[in-house]
């Protein structure tokens, strides 16, 4: 399990201390091996008494700035940085000051957003931001005041570079505040039921209905998501695709689908390598 990985060269890189750069190693492995976040699972695939084991995660997470050390990561010359939201659950801690409730309504949790820049066909993570229901709040106001923290946080990384983000970002709140906060993004559009699309309207307020072919690929530029925010669009159908791929972007419409194609072949890389157990 995990044989091709070199875990001390590799945690070495990110962490200028030989020492807590060879318990990182350590942490790293078990990580794997648990699949799973939580420092108790983790401390269980170490050797030795797990209960030492979780005490030093503990102590290496506090001399750590995990940030800082995946910065090591961040590759200046991408052309564009991709987020990957991710529901962490949290069902064992529901009173900890960060957790709040997940989409489901009920289950303890927050968000971890993980921000990369693509490289030779990967992505590789700098950056991440952790957010929930109860850190943004009930208050519409204290809500846009907690997304523009957690973009404020990656705006300097990002410059003129667009944010690619897959269609769980895709709702009107966000994408007001990227717009706000002049962040050129490239989302795929959340059509959820294929039967009830988002409300797009054109530029004299006629309502557009998603409509395309196999092997077609269509562009609508200045369409309004959900009635209020700008976007051009694009559909992309392509015959191997069992359906078509629909894209807003506040970039011009056959950049923002050359960008997103590109971020497609990235997925398609870790989805055959984990087919092949690379990462099992």
């Amino acid at each position: 399990m995990n044989k091709c990985i070199q875990f001390r060269p590799f945690m070495r890189y990110l962490i200028d201390d030989e020492e807590l750069a060879e318990k990182g190693a350590r942490i790293v492995k078990a990580l794997l091996e648990a699949q799973s976040p939580r420092l108790t699972d983790i401390s269980e695939k170490m050797a030795g008494n797990s209960s030492s084991r979780y005490k030093e995660i503990q102590s290496f997470l506090k001399k750590v700035d995990l940030k800082k050390s995946l910065m090591r990561l961040y590759q200046e010359e991408a052309e564009f940085m991709i987020g990957d939201p991710t529901e962490m659950e949290r069902y064992k801690a529901p009173k900890t000051p960060y957790v709040g409730i997940l989409k489901d309504g009920k289950t303890a949790g927050y968000w971890l957003l993980v921000l990369s820049t693509p490289f030779r066909g990967r992505s590789l993570p700098c950056s991440f931001v952790v957010y929930s229901s109860r850190t943004i709040g009930q208050q519409s106001t204290s809500r846009n005041q907690e997304h523009y923290r957690c973009f404020d946080e990656v705006k300097e990384l990002l410059g003129d570079r667009p944010l690619v983000l897959d269609r769980e970002f895709s709702y009107e709140e966000l994408m007001e505040i990227l717009y706000l906060e002049h962040i050129q993004f490239v989302i795929r559009l959340n059509l959820g039921d294929q039967h009830k699309q988002p409300r797009l309207i054109d530029a004299d307020g006629e309502p557009i209905k998603l409509f395309i072919r196999p092997g077609e690929t269509v562009m609508r530029p200045n369409v309004y998501y959900l009635g209020t925010v700008k976007v051009n669009l694009i559909g992309y159908w392509r015959k191997s695709l069992a359906k078509p791929l629909w894209i807003m972007t506040t970039l011009e419409p056959k950049r923002g689908l050359e960008i997103y194609q590109k971020r497609m072949k990235i997925e398609i890389v870790f989805t055959q390598m984990t087919k092949m157990d690379v990462f099992a």
